[in-house]
């Protein structure tokens, strides 16, 4: 079974390079002459870049309110954390209404975790997909995973691309948002590697969310009402960076099939306000929910809201 390739390590910059892949043959895009410090990759536009990776110090300024790194969440984040068949369908069909798949070729999947949208994209778009992301144990997830479309991964920071102007067809962002320490500055960077037309699509909680969490686990209210940004702050960082607003909903997604089954993700704690909590704050939270879940309905569907915005790069 074939697997994803890390595109990059700490050191001095080598001549590893990727074939230019064809559409027919999507390993081209993961074979690797080398995994030394930096990847040149074949990629349309992007055909000659670097991805050198930044100290680990200057990561870890990276990543203000969760460091993935110094945590275990990464090993059952796509436990906890999984697309449904049902959501991943319903993200594809979202995707389909608001972009032009036709001019859609290279999408970098930003804060790309364990890439659990990454084959997604690729697939839906018919793209080559670079997955970025500052954390060494997430991207290492990431590339465990079985390679079916062309997607390659590997540690950056989202204020410093390792790209050059205007190779980028769409830039994607799911649940990243609120761990940006400057969001305006990341709305700059993304337009630099934007060509002229291209896409933002963002999907990210926000203040306004009606969400299950902070029901159960109260002290979760605070970190949302301090980390989590509003629909007009998110709309003006990309206007005020070059970005024309195509499309914004609210979406209200299943999160759970069931409340058993919400109950058993959220004791994984994989979530990274759950991360923060307490021990103490936890397991009474963990107490609050099992015991609604023991008066509720089992079969009921959990929902919580989610916002979407596509942004296009004005010339």
């Amino acid at each position: 079974m074939r697997q994803h390739k890390d595109v990059a390590a700490t050191g001095t910059a080598s001549r590893s390079a990727v074939r230019r892949a064809s559409a027919a043959d999507a390993s081209a895009d993961r074979r690797m002459l080398s995994t030394m410090s930096g990847c040149r990759i074949s990629a349309g536009r992007c055909d000659l870049w670097w991805l050198v990776i930044p100290a680990s110090a200057a990561l870890a300024r990276i990543i203000i309110s969760m460091d993935y790194d110094q945590s275990g969440i990464a090993t059952i984040y796509d436990e906890a954390r999984a697309l449904t068949p049902a959501r991943r369908r319903h993200w594809q069909r979202l995707l389909s209404a608001h972009v032009d798949r036709t001019a859609i070729s290279v999408v970098v999947d930003l804060g790309c975790g364990t890439g659990r949208f990454s084959e997604t994209l690729a697939a839906e778009l018919g793209a080559r997909v670079i997955g970025l992301d500052p954390s060494e144990k997430m991207i290492d997830q990431a590339r465990r995973k079985p390679a079916t479309s062309p997607v390659v991964f590997g540690r950056a920071s989202a204020h410093e691309l390792p790209l050059p102007h205007g190779c980028v067809d769409l830039v994607f962002m799911s649940q990243i948002y609120h761990h940006l320490p400057a969001p305006a500055a990341v709305a700059r960077e993304c337009r630099r590697v934007l060509r002229v037309g291209g896409y933002i699509c963002i999907r990210t909680g926000t203040r306004e969310n009606d969400v299950v969490v902070p029901n159960f686990f109260p002290a979760v209210r605070a970190m949302l009402d301090a980390d989590l940004p509003s629909r007009d702050e998110i709309r003006s960082n990309f206007v005020a960076a070059g970005f024309t607003p195509r499309h914004h909903e609210i979406v209200t997604e299943v999160v759970a099939p069931d409340w058993p089954s919400f109950v058993r993700k959220s004791a994984l704690r994989a979530d990274s306000f759950l991360a923060r909590l307490s021990d103490t704050e936890f397991d009474q939270g963990m107490a609050a929910l099992r015991a609604h879940h023991a008066n509720s309905n089992p079969t009921e569907a959990v929902t919580e809201e989610i916002d979407w915005f596509v942004f296009t790069k004005r010339a």
